[in-house]
């Protein structure tokens, strides 16, 4: 029997502990008021300092020293798994958050046509947490062993937080007149932290305790860096662009991951006969890897006098599958129990994701010559994760967002008529839905899946609304 234990209650009892993390989406904020406000459609003709992230080709044609601040003043979202444990329990994570997203500066040098630019941005900023109890009395332990009825209790929490910090300091020529090259280098400082705990129980009418713990989590950082090539090309109102991001390169990073599985007289090999089994350990300072893609990006922009319509499109490559957090050196998988297996197939986290291509459209009206509007729209595709089997990986978000944005900009002006100061303020609406896997099913509790049920497809709806605002100075 304890040959194939181990698999038995990996099989039954791993459950994913990243259900909200939005790693597999790309797009879900933007950096600099302009391009949040344009959807991100600024690549062909990006005319401010947030041309360093999206299209360092572009900074060669700026023609103020200026620095910017902008950022998701207040964001309220929310996420509901339906039936997420159980018929009629749903899971629900409202939460608030001040998000800074981005400051960013140009500086020209020398000769008209070459700048030098810098960007610090908040790339990745997510947390979300839920939990649970199910208390009732049913039958779920053999009568046998157990006869009628049992007070039944089960509960889940889940907490997750991502954040992800990028510094970039890039280079803009303008060749000529109608084309100039750029290229940025980024450095990137990743936070992933995450934890789910299932715990049951079940209380016979003689006192007899059953009864299982399943509890999981890990704390990462990791540094990395990457490069952004890019090319703009202008002919009169016509404006166009085209990007290349670099697969990211790891440089150094670490990890804690920790599990435990506890089981407590439950059937689950189903012999007749309850089962005590232990399996606990931790792991400090393990090496941590994380990995972006490789990214081919282009936009378009055309200026119809008043208005000014852009277009842009972002095609992400696969990553292929990785151990984010991989332990080294062995323990035995149970406790008291020699030969049971490596303790590191509980705790190893895996990565990987299939490619994703993402497309934003979006607007600028010009109201006079202090005054602007902008409205937007960009589809902020999945980047679906590879299968791994029930294993513990990142994020399982597999339903794509859809972004609305609109705002105003006031512009004040020095005495030559160019621009001085500059307000942008607006509002951004995100709305997704699509179908995912339970995390945790009470209603059909069985022993050999420590007193859970389970587990099926069922919808999944996520909500969320923020505040924009950001200021330029202009030297």
């Amino acid at each position: 029997m304890l040959r194939w234990l181990p698999i038995v209650l990996l099989a039954c009892v791993t459950v994913s502990c990243h259900l909200f993390a939005q790693d597999n989406h790309y797009w879900t904020h933007n950096f600099g008021t302009r391009a949040s406000l344009m959807g991100g459609a600024v690549i062909g003709g990006d005319p401010d300092t947030s041309a360093v992230y999206y299209n360092p080709g572009r900074l060669g044609w700026l023609t103020n020293d200026s620095l910017k601040v902008s950022a998701d003043g207040y964001q309220l979202s929310t996420l509901t798994i339906r039936d997420g444990a159980g018929k009629g329990e749903n899971l629900t994570s409202t939460d608030g958050d001040i998000i800074p997203l981005a400051g960013s500066g140009v500086f020209l040098f020398g000769e008209p046509g070459i700048a030098l630019g810098f960007q610090i941005m908040a790339r990745q900023y997510f947390n979300a947490g839920v939990s649970t109890r199910r208390e009732e009395f049913k039958n779920v332990i053999d009568d046998a062993r157990s006869a009628g009825n049992e007070q039944y209790i089960g509960s889940f929490q889940f907490d997750t937080n991502t954040e992800e910090y990028w510094a970039g300091l890039g280079f803009g020529w303008a060749i000529t007149e109608w084309l100039g090259v750029g290229i940025t280098h980024f450095g990137a400082l990743r936070f992933e932290e995450q934890s789910y705990n299932i715990t049951t129980r079940a209380v016979g009418g003689s006192g007899q305790t059953f009864g299982a713990d399943n509890i999981a989590g890990f704390d990462l950082w990791n540094v990395r860096t990457l490069w952004k090539l890019g090319v703009s090309a202008q002919f009169g109102p016509l404006k166009m662009g085209l990007t290349v991001t670099t697969q990211s390169v790891n440089l150094f990073g670490g990890a804690t991951v920790r599990r435990q599985i506890s089981v407590d007289d439950l059937d689950i090999d189903n012999d007749g006969t309850g089962n005590e089994l232990e399996a606990n350990d931790r792991r400090d300072g393990v090496s941590s890897e994380y990995r972006s893609p490789w990214s081919f990006a282009t936009g378009v922009d055309y200026d119809f006098g008043p208005v000014i319509l852009a277009v842009a499109a972002e095609w992400f490559l696969p990553v292929g599958r990785y151990t984010p957090a991989n332990p080294s050196g062995d323990k035995a998988f149970f406790i008291g129990i020699p030969g049971s297996g490596s303790s590191r197939e509980l705790l190893t986290v895996y990565d990987g994701k299939r490619g994703a291509f993402n497309i934003a459209i979006g607007l600028e009206t010009e109201f006079s010559d202090d005054w602007s509007g902008f409205w937007s729209m960009r589809r902020d595709a999945a980047a679906d994760y590879l299968d791994f089997d029930d294993k513990v990986h990142f994020g399982i978000s597999t339903w794509d967002l859809f972004h609305f944005d609109t705002g105003i900009a006031y512009t004040t002006r020095q005495d030559d008529g160019s621009k001085k100061h500059e307000l942008m303020v607006g509002l951004q609406f995100v709305l997704g839905a699509g179908r995912t896997e339970q995390p945790v099913n009470f209603d059909t509790p069985r022993e050999d899946r420590l007193l859970t049920g389970s587990t099926k497809r069922t919808d999944i709806s996520y909500f969320s609304i923020s505040l924009l605002v950001g200021y330029t100075y202009y030297f």
